[in-house]
């Protein structure tokens, strides 16, 4: 909370603090305004907060003490803004600036470790024995076709070697 004086030193005196004042985006700005006189009007004013705040212009009637809140957006970017208090009809001015800060982000949360899966066993480096002997065979039967131009050895070559990829294939599922 921050605390603004009223005719402390005078009439329409206004006194401030002079080092900037701190507030987190997404929560309130706090003016404690303490008048040690007669009752004031003051008005509270900020052209720049615009970026950070919905709050523009305020006029206040004090007469003893009062709290008054100026929200700060909660996507508001780190800025500052300056709030003039102005009292006396326009006659006294003081300036307060505001530092508008965000909390830093939370650590990045550790991945999950992913779930170790059981080694698949390796596929083997040599064909089964069927598949060979069905490769085998049609290579012979193929050779048996070049050198007689037989069609029917032609095709008997094709179908073991067709019966050996598929017997292959089933093999290995």
């Amino acid at each position: 909370m921050t605390d603004i004086h009223l005719n402390r030193s005078g009439i329409n005196s206004i006194e401030t603090s002079s080092a900037p004042v701190e507030v987190q985006a997404g929560s309130l700005l706090r003016l404690k305004l303490i008048n040690h006189g007669a009752p004031i009007h003051l008005t509270l004013s900020s052209p720049n907060a615009e970026p950070v705040s919905d709050f523009y212009h305020q006029n206040v009637y004090v007469r003893d003490e009062m709290t008054f809140d100026i929200p700060i957006r909660e996507d508001a970017f780190p800025g500052s803004f300056d709030l003039a208090v102005i009292t006396g009809y326009g006659t006294v001015r003081a300036s307060l600036k505001v530092l508008v800060v965000r909390e830093a982000p939370p650590p990045p949360e550790e991945p999950t470790p992913r779930p170790r899966y059981p080694v698949l066993p390796q596929a083997r480096a040599t064909p089964p024995p069927a598949v060979l002997l069905f490769a085998a065979a049609g290579i012979v039967l193929y050779l048996v076709w070049w050198a007689t131009r037989l069609d029917v050895v032609n095709f008997a070559a094709f179908l073991l070697l067709l019966a050996g990829i598929v017997v292959g294939w089933l093999i290995q599922q």
